[in-house]
């Protein structure tokens, strides 16, 4: 059975009144024989050949075994249907284990192999075959301390053999220093403690702490330029974080004064009232130094839907950049005193009076109260009214005076469109900057009331003459 995978066995055959090129029903041994299900074992396979009683010129020869129903599953090497299953008629037909031609190919082709040769794979077990890099290692100039470090029968057995790591803790590898430090007593300062293993090579140092998942990295000819990086937990003595933890620390840290100093963080705190997998509330604070503190000053908090700034928030440079966008507004702007916009003259130019033609348009502009659509939608008659203009009235009636086109130029008019994007179908929408919208109001209003004096003075200058 070792050479060919086939299980052989005496006197084996059965009869089959089964058809069909699938599986086959046994129908019991034949006088003088053995049922297949008594002498092969559970799922072997076995070379088998059937020959047709009723139809001799029907004959199939492969390798089978019986199925949990016992039923004889095919695989056909050779037989009257050119090698393939063969569609056997009704009637008597005779089941065999038996050798055949493809079985004799197996054994032939096999050879001379450690099996054909009785006790030779039992006296071979278990040895290794001869290697050429084993025996170049075995005249290698120290090698007996390699085998006596094969020897021993337990990890601190080898560092025992080894030796402790040499002066300071140092090992050297090709020029690269390995320093492994335990730290105790007096020794556990800040400084030895961020060396408790560190890899120094010519070009720079790795500096690893396995305590508290640290590294930094020291650059060439000192620690000018060191940084470290280090992930700080407050979990050791639990499992289970409760609310306010701090989860972990994420450092910078400079070489000021010959001591390492922490400037930079970024906290993660789980904040959550009632700890659980449905309630990961988390913050995620960024701090910084400041000068005259030796402490770390949060600076930015980032919380769900909340964003904290603990100081000034201003743009990268100077009027470049907008605050939200078009299809992206703030819902509502709470300050404690009103913005400041530029009005220095000399960031002006073309300074004139206000034009009689755009005040006489202007004065055709009706005010208006309303609700908001989204407002209405969401409160239903709990929305709220507004009074105010209609950015779309603003421009029929600037451009019915001034001719079409002629409230986009102004600047209290504005029109926005944008692309679609990722949540964010393509738009447009009109609006006004209502503090220009309230000066050209006052203006035509200061015009009008000054009409209104100068017809007071006549009417005045006229009672007197009389």
């Amino acid at each position: 059975m070792g050479i060919t995978g086939l299980e052989m066995a005496d006197l084996v055959r059965e009869v089959c009144y089964d058809m069909g090129r699938g599986r086959l029903r046994l129908d019991g041994a034949m006088a003088g024989y053995r049922a297949f299900t008594g002498a092969v074992g559970e799922g072997a396979a076995f070379p088998y050949v059937i020959i047709g009683t009723g139809e001799p010129l029907q004959w199939e020869a492969g390798t089978g075994r019986i199925d949990v129903d016992g039923r004889l599953v095919r695989g056909p090497v050779a037989s009257s249907a050119d090698g393939a299953a063969v569609d056997f008629a009704a009637g008597e037909k005779r089941v065999g284990l038996a050798v055949h031609a493809g079985w004799i190919a197996a054994m032939e082709a096999h050879g001379h192999g450690v099996g054909d040769v009785e006790g030779l794979a039992e006296a071979l077990a278990g040895r290794q075959a001869a290697s050429g890099e084993l025996d170049a290692i075995a005249g290698l100039t120290g090698a007996a301390f390699g085998r006596s470090l094969l020897t021993q029968g337990s990890a601190e057995a080898a560092r025992s053999s080894i030796g402790a790591l040499g002066n300071g803790g140092v090992q050297r590898m090709n020029g690269a220093e390995l320093h492994v430090n335990a730290l105790t007593g007096s020794d556990q300062t800040l400084e030895n403690w961020m060396g408790k293993m560190s890899v120094m090579a010519p070009a720079m140092s790795l500096v690893m702490d396995g305590g508290q998942a640290s590294f930094r990295v020291v650059a060439a000819g000192g620690l000018a330029n060191n940084r470290l990086y280090r992930i700080n937990g407050t979990l050791a003595a639990r499992t289970d974080v409760m609310s306010n933890d701090v989860i972990g620390d994420y450092s910078c840290l400079g070489l000021i004064s010959g001591s390492f100093t922490e400037l930079s963080r970024i906290r993660t705190t789980y904040v959550a009232t009632s700890p659980g997998s449905t309630n990961l509330a988390s913050r995620m604070s960024f701090q910084v130094g400041r000068n005259g503190s030796a402490s770390m000053q949060e600076a930015l908090r980032l919380e769900y839907q909340a964003l904290t700034a603990f100081g000034a928030v201003a743009p990268s440079s100077d009027n470049g950049f907008a605050l939200g966008g078009a299809a992206a507004r703030w819902s509502t702007v709470y300050a404690a005193s009103g913005t400041i916009s530029t009005s220095d003259a000399r960031a002006k130019q073309d300074v004139a009076a206000v034009d009689d033609a755009l005040l006489d348009a202007w004065g055709t502009v009706a005010w208006r109260w309303f609700r908001f659509g989204e407002a209405v939608a969401a409160k239903g008659a709990a929305a709220r009214w507004h009074v105010g203009l209609v950015a779309q009235e603003v421009r029929n009636a600037i451009d019915a005076r001034l001719g079409e086109g002629a409230a986009v130029r102004l600047g209290l008019l504005c029109h926005d469109a944008w692309d679609a994007a990722e949540d964010v179908a393509a738009g447009d929408r009109w609006g006004l900057r209502y503090e220009e919208c309230l000066a050209l109001e006052a203006a035509w209003q200061r015009r009008r009331m000054a009409g209104i004096e100068a017809r007071l003075d006549a009417l005045e200058a006229g009672d007197g003459a009389g």
